[in-house]
């Protein structure tokens, strides 16, 4: 579920319009500077905070990783446009004091004047959500029970695709007949907003698009049930040139038709006992493809990393 957390401008902030938390004094200038560079991204994973700053899961606190990631990311010079998560935003359950936490968590980057668009994975849970986050009720979406939303861009739009379908455990509903019911933990797109999808990309062919979304597209248990009719309805549109993805934990890509597959790495923790980085993704898009550089927030090899993925079709 894409809801966006606006940036807090420089005026309102001093206003009051807003709850400030820490006195405008002693806040940096360029914490409030609103110019920002269209084309510079960050992408962020599976950050699975919790309510306590204390909890620990595989060797990481997630609410330390998250906050080394927010700080390092309003300290960059080249201000991002913003910030997007592809996913399990929120600790195992989606609990209410879970989302408390993050709120405090990305005001600082709301104060930054630098919005966060948020997509929900099945580590959350959209009830309790809405529960700490009131506003984001009134964000309207062209889905019924999705919530969906196009960033554009100069050089791209970013499609967010909402694959959240359930928190933890199987529901015998529709995407049974696309896969195991107990396979729990796994997305769905449903036909409404593939239909969305299809009529945005058609009607968007001036540009490049991206999509994102938390699921990846394999066979492994947990992934998008209904996979391969979002592959049948993006395959036809040439402009569509990556579907970015968070999920397993892994830091990986791929191609298939020609069509970059971007799988984020997490924030919160991994599965690898160290082999997997854990971090944040500084992206620059082009009108001919898209630079990552991999910053991790404990030290790995992968650290620094770049991959520049040129559009294929």
């Amino acid at each position: 579920m894409p809801i966006t957390f606006p940036a807090i401008k420089r005026r309102d902030f001093l206003l009051g319009t807003f709850t400030a938390g820490v006195a405008a004094a002693f806040l940096p200038q360029a914490v409030f500077a609103d110019k920002q560079n269209e084309n510079h991204w960050v992408f962020l994973s599976d950050t699975h905070v919790p309510s306590d700053i204390k909890w620990v899961n595989h060797g990481s606190n997630a609410n330390t990783n998250f906050t080394t990631a927010r700080d390092a990311v309003i300290a960059l010079k080249d201000k991002p446009s913003g910030v997007i998560v592809t996913g399990d935003f929120a600790h195992l359950n989606g609990g209410v004091n879970d989302y408390k936490r993050l709120k405090s968590h990305i005001e600082l980057y709301r104060k930054a004047g630098i919005p966060v668009h948020v997509a929900l994975g099945n580590h959350d849970n959209l009830d309790n959500f809405l529960t700490v986050f009131k506003e984001s009720k009134s964000q309207k979406s062209p889905v019924a029970n999705k919530h969906v939303l196009v960033i554009e861009t100069p050089n791209c739009n970013l499609f967010l695709l909402d694959a959240l379908y359930w928190v933890g455990a199987p529901a015998d509903k529709e995407p049974s007949k696309f896969y195991n019911s107990n396979d729990f933990g796994a997305g769905f797109l449903g036909a409404q907003q593939l239909r969305w999808l299809k009529q945005e990309l058609t009607t968007r062919k001036e540009k490049p698009a991206i999509l994102f979304a938390h699921h990846n597209l394999d066979n492994s248990p947990g992934a998008l049930m209904d996979r391969e009719q979002l592959w049948s309805t993006i395959k036809p549109f040439k402009h569509v040139k990556a579907y970015i993805y968070g999920h397993t934990h892994i830091y990986k890509a791929a191609v298939r038709d020609g069509i970059h597959l971007i799988n984020l790495p997490a924030l919160g923790w991994e599965f690898q006992e160290g082999k997997q980085p854990l971090g944040w993704t500084d992206a620059t898009i082009s009108k001919d493809g898209i630079k990552l550089k991999l910053h991790t927030v404990k030290p790995h090899p992968q650290d620094e990393d770049e991959r520049q993925f040129t559009w294929l079709r």
